[in-house]
C-alpha cells in the first residue's frame, strides 16, 4: 500500500517537472468564465407570462441568473461634433465628468466606452485621442475597470483577410492596451450563420490579445444574441450560443460582453422578449451553472 501511495506522488511529481503546464491546464478546466450584459430589450418571461421590464428592470432580472451588468458609454454622450462629422468628435468634460462621478458609485461594475467615431487607420492622433478619454474618466474615476469597445484590438468584422494588416494596426495602438483594464474584442456574428467561420475570427483576436503581453488583464470579448443574415434578422439558438461561450472559453477568455440592440425585433415585428428556459438565454444560463 506504501509503495503505491509513494509511486503515485513521484509520478505526479515527475508529470509536474515533465510537463509544467499540466497543473495549470488542469486547474483552467474548472476556471470561472463571467458573462457581463447590456440587453435593452423589453421583458422577460415569468411563469408563461410577458413581464414588461425598463432597462434597469431587466438587467437586475438578468442578475437574478448570474449574468452582470457593465457600464457601455457610447460616445455621444461623452462627445461633441463642432463641424458635424464624428470623425472630428471632442470630448466634453461636462458631458463625460458627471458620468464618471456617477460610475464611482458602482464600483464593481466595469465601464466600456464606445468610442468609435475618430478614424482608427489615424495612428498619429486617435489613439493620443483615446488616452485622452481614458485619463479624464480615471481622474474622476480613479479605481473605474475601463475598457474600450473594439479597439485593442482592433475591429477585424470577422475573420480578417490580410492579418498584416490588422497586425500592424493593433501594434500601432500598444500605448492604449497598456491604458486599459480589460481587452474587449468585438467577435459579434458578421452576417454568417457558420460557426467555424465565426472561431477563426475568434481565435485570431483572442492571439492579438495576449500578443500585447498583458496576462493579468481579462480578456472579455463582445458578443451578441443577434444575427443578421441575408437582411433576415433573427436571435441565436441554443446550441449557436453554447457553441459560443464554449468556444470563448476553451480558447483562454476571462466571459463575455454580451450586447443586445434596442432595435431587434421578433418575426412578429414585436420588441424582443427574454426567455430564461429557452434559446440563447438559456443557453447562456446553462453554461454558467457548470462556470461560475
Amino acid at each position: 500500500m506504501k509503495r503505491t501511495i509513494c509511486f503515485c506522488l513521484m509520478l505526479s511529481l515527475c508529470l509536474l517537472i515533465v510537463f509544467p503546464g499540466f497543473a495549470q491546464q488542469k486547474r483552467s478546466g474548472n476556471r470561472p468564465f463571467k458573462v457581463y450584459a447590456f440587453i435593452p430589450y423589453a421583458g422577460y418571461m415569468q411563469g408563461g407570462t410577458a413581464v414588461p421590464a425598463k432597462f434597469g428592470q431587466l438587467q437586475d432580472y438578468l442578475a437574478t441568473l448570474g449574468i452582470a451588468k457593465y457600464n457601455l458609454i457610447y460616445e455621444n454622450r461623452i462627445t461633441d461634433y463642432p463641424d458635424g462629422n464624428k470623425t472630428h468628435g471632442v470630448i466634453n468634460r461636462s458631458k463625460l465628468d458627471p458620468l464618471a462621478k456617477l460610475a464611482s458609485a458602482e464600483p464593481g461594475v466595469i465601464v466600456a466606452l464606445d468610442l468609435e467615431g475618430w478614424n482608427r487607420f489615424d495612428t498619429l492622433h486617435t489613439p493620443a485621442k483615446l488616452l485622452s478619454a481614458i485619463g479624464a474618466f480615471k481622474e474622476i474615476d480613479p479605481a473605474a475597470q475601463v475598457g474600450l469597445y473594439a479597439t485593442v484590438p482592433q475591429d477585424t468584422y470577422g475573420y480578417p483577410k490580410d492579418t498584416a494588416l490588422y497586425n500592424r494596426l493593433n501594434k500601432a495602438y500598444s500605448s492604449v492596451a497598456a491604458a486599459v483594464d480589460y481587452f474587449s474584442p468585438s467577435l459579434y456574428n458578421y452576417k454568417t450563420t457558420d460557426n467555424e467561420e465565426w472561431k477563426k475570427g475568434v481565435v485570431f483576436n483572442l492571439e492579438a490579445c495576449k500578443k500585447y503581453g498583458y496576462p493579468n488583464k481579462k480578456i472579455l470579448p463582445y458578443i451578441t444574441p443577434e444575427i443578421n443574415v441575408n437582411n433576415e434578422r433573427r436571435m441565436l439558438d441554443y446550441s449557436e450560443m453554447m457553441y459560443r461561450l464554449q468556444t470563448l472559453y476553451d480558447l483562454g477568455a476571462d466571459g463575455c460582453l454580451i450586447w443586445g440592440s434596442s432595435g431587434m425585433r421578433d418575426a412578429s415585428g414585436n420588441r424582443i422578449i427574454v426567455n430564461e428556459n429557452e434559446g440563447w438565454l438559456k443557453a447562456v444560463k446553462d453554461f454558467l451553472k457548470q462556470h461560475s
